[in-house]
């Protein structure tokens, strides 16, 4: 569950990941200042590189930098204040290389010593008048898989313009499927490509539901089974719930993606996919998602 919702964060919360890198575009005519200390090292985000969105309950400030370093805050809450960031906590922080060849996040919740990972974000202005959200932050990122560590510090966020409602991406691009039983589209569907990966995501304009999957942006026709996030290669079908605040990024523990036909030349893929979810320690996560069917253009 806890790379599940992990997943789904980097994403939907990130959106601004594929949506910047193909249409740069800054918000409400304001201008924002993201900046921090990695390991010692100055970053800021670059210009047109920094958003942020408050959608059904939830605040994310993303930025990406020139050299494709990416910090990322997810909040889950809507309002001023201190929040810790832990291993139990539903806020989550995130760094990642987009350039790496190595496909794993680091962030506040892959360790519980706390010196490892984790650490404090403050949202200390929300200019509802001009939508801009500026504060502070100082934490740790962990990455589980080679435990490694990275230390950002001196974080500052302010004035950065954020919308209530996700880009509508491509109106050729299209995500639908069945899910519990009723008829469901994706309004705002994006999809990119990071060190050979296909992410891509629908998702209703108001974050409150979405689907996402993430497999090599390589794949060939065919039907592939459901994977752990840590087999290689990895196929990952997550299904995500916003309601009252909460948020529950549910994994696909069983089913499949079908790629009819991937066009790497015109980057464009279109297939069907399937799968339920069921978390035995968390309450209504079963879930059904059928007749599913994607088709997206995923070049930059």
């Amino acid at each position: 569950m806890k790379k599940a919702i992990i997943y789904t964060l980097l994403v939907l919360g990130c959106w601004s990941v594929s949506s910047c890198k193909k249409e740069t575009s800054v918000e409400n005519g304001s201008t924002g200042n993201f900046t921090a200390v990695i390991n010692g090292t100055p970053w800021s985000a670059a210009a047109g590189q920094e958003q942020a969105t408050i959608t059904q309950g939830l605040i994310n400030i993303t930025g990406i930098s020139v050299t494709n370093q990416e910090i990322s805050i997810s909040i889950t809450d809507t309002v001023a204040g201190v929040y810790t960031l832990n291993y139990i906590s539903p806020s989550l922080a995130a760094y990642a290389n987009l350039d790496s060849t190595n496909l794993g996040a680091f962030t506040t919740s892959q360790s519980s010593d706390t010196t490892k990972a984790g650490g404090t974000v403050a949202i200390t202005d929300i200019d509802k008048v001009h939508q801009t959200v500026t504060g502070t932050f100082s934490f740790n990122v962990y990455r589980s898989a080679d435990g490694q560590q990275r230390t950002i510090t001196s974080g500052i966020f302010e004035q950065i313009p954020y919308t209530t409602s996700l880009p509508s991406g491509s109106a050729t691009d299209t995500v639908t499927a069945v899910i519990d039983g009723g008829d469901w589209a994706g309004q705002s569907v994006q999809a990119s490509v990071s060190d050979g990966t296909l992410t891509l995501v629908g998702a209703l304009s108001n974050g409150s539901q979405s689907i996402a999957l993430i497999f090599p942006a390589s794949t060939a026709a065919g039907t592939y089974s459901l994977t752990a996030n840590n087999v290689t290669p990895s196929y990952i079908a997550v299904y995500d719930l916003v309601s009252n605040g909460i948020n529950s990024a549910d994994p696909g523990v069983s089913g499949s993606i079908t790629v009819l036909a991937n066009n790497t030349s015109t980057q464009q893929i279109n297939g069907t996919f399937q799968f339920t979810t069921n978390d035995p320690n968390v309450a209504n996560s079963n879930h059904s998602i059928t007749n599913g069917y994607f088709s997206v253009y995923y070049g930059q």
